[in-house]
């Protein structure tokens, strides 16, 4: 499978998840509506952004699983677009950043708050009420967020790797020092 964990390969995915968006407006959009057709395929888009995000698959398969019943939920609790999208930018930080990626707490909220806010902003800028600029907007957004993996620097999220604080592994490394036989 395809994964999209540098920067390169995270600015391809935004380009073709951008490119997505028109056929699926085109054949979605009668169907259920022009409103529900983009709140689906921004559903769509993130869950298959989260699958690819991570070598563990089946750990980020079942993140996108349950990011995607979340949103769900949000698309009927949502008033307006904008808190939809707020949501779903929410949802990302919270996988990419608390299940698929390790980091400290305070570089994390940090990196997420920026890009989120950037790439909202970016969107928004990008953004005005027709098919294309729709498309324009999600590049946009997607773009920013390929960002995340020139500035994390934490290591992806590994199975059976303990998450020992820097001073336990030190102490741990004391000790074996100390007690060894020489």
């Amino acid at each position: 499978m395809i994964r999209w964990n540098t920067f390169a390969r995270s600015a391809v995915f935004a380009a073709v998840a951008a490119a997505g968006w028109l056929p699926w407006a085109l054949i979605v959009g009668p169907i259920t509506g022009a409103s529900r057709a983009r709140a689906l395929y921004l559903i769509v888009v993130l869950a298959a952004y989260i699958v690819g995000l991570s070598a563990a698959t089946a750990r980020a398969s079942i993140v996108a699983v349950a990011v995607s019943g979340a949103a769900l939920v949000l698309t009927f609790l949502a008033r307006s677009n904008t808190e939809l999208v707020f949501g779903l930018a929410l949802l990302l930080s919270l996988a990419r950043s608390c299940f698929l990626y390790r980091h400290n707490a305070a570089r994390a909220v940090a990196l997420e708050m920026a890009l989120q806010l950037v790439g909202l902003l970016f969107a928004r800028w990008l953004s005005a009420p027709t098919l294309v600029a729709t498309s324009l907007a999600l590049w946009g957004y997607m773009l920013v967020q390929s960002c995340f993996f020139l500035f994390a620097g934490a290591p992806a999220w590994r199975p059976g790797a303990a998450d020992i604080d820097p001073f336990e592994r030190a102490h741990r490394s004391a000790l074996a020092l100390l007690t060894r036989d020489t």
